[in-house]
């Protein structure tokens, strides 16, 4: 259900900023390749860094799951997958925090509702912004766990949308990857693109 807030008069409804995590909020490409190399190393397999930044960063684990793990099963990929999970916190000084985006968002909280919308897991997500004292800098999160179909697709921009009652128009999102800044165009939202701070 979609919500006309500019119809509710003599009140000035707060608008929304959506934020990406991976790549926009911190640059998590070598933790995120270091948790998935520990997890494949256990099973006597290796993963080459520079095709992990270039082919697997930025999408969700359906997607690259089988790339990284030709010949595994889908109980197999979910083993792999909760092992990195388990894992990721090992490498969380690897991570590099966006300071001057967490400095906006505490800017905008005034009259911005904030938003996390994540194709990570819940777990992992959590993990890095707690480690980072940022919990509480989103009025909601959206992961993985609760977001049905992932980036191109909007979905996860629309719950987050449809959760405030704030149209599109009135909606501002921060991406790094193709596949988010497609997800927020579709999602008819205005786009800001991060760049020059995930490595390249």
């Amino acid at each position: 259900m979609w919500y006309n807030v500019r119809e509710m008069e003599g009140t000035e409804m707060k608008q929304l900023a959506i934020f990406d995590l991976d790549g926009t909020l911190f640059d998590t490409c070598r933790a995120h390749f270091l948790a998935y190399e520990a997890a494949l190393n256990r099973a006597g397999r290796e993963l080459d860094e520079d095709f992990f930044r270039h082919a697997c960063f930025g999408h969700d684990f359906g997607y690259f799951g089988p790339l990284i793990a030709p010949g595994y099963g889908a109980e197999e990929l979910e083993q792999l997958h909760r092992e990195k999970i388990a894992r990721y916190g090992d490498f969380l000084g690897q991570a590099k925090k966006n300071e001057h985006l967490f400095r906006l968002i505490r800017l905008m909280r005034g009259t911005y509702h904030t938003a996390l919308v994540t194709a990570g897991s819940y777990e992992n997500s959590r993990q890095i912004l707690r480690a980072h004292g940022e919990e509480d800098s989103f009025d909601l999160i959206l992961s993985a766990r609760e977001i049905p179909r992932q980036k191109p697709d909007p979905i996860g921009f629309q719950m987050a949308m449809e959760h405030f009652g704030v149209l599109p128009e009135d909606t501002l999102i921060f991406e790094d990857s193709a596949t988010g800044v497609a997800a927020a165009e579709a999602a008819g939202a205005q786009v800001l693109v991060v760049r020059n701070f995930a490595t390249d």
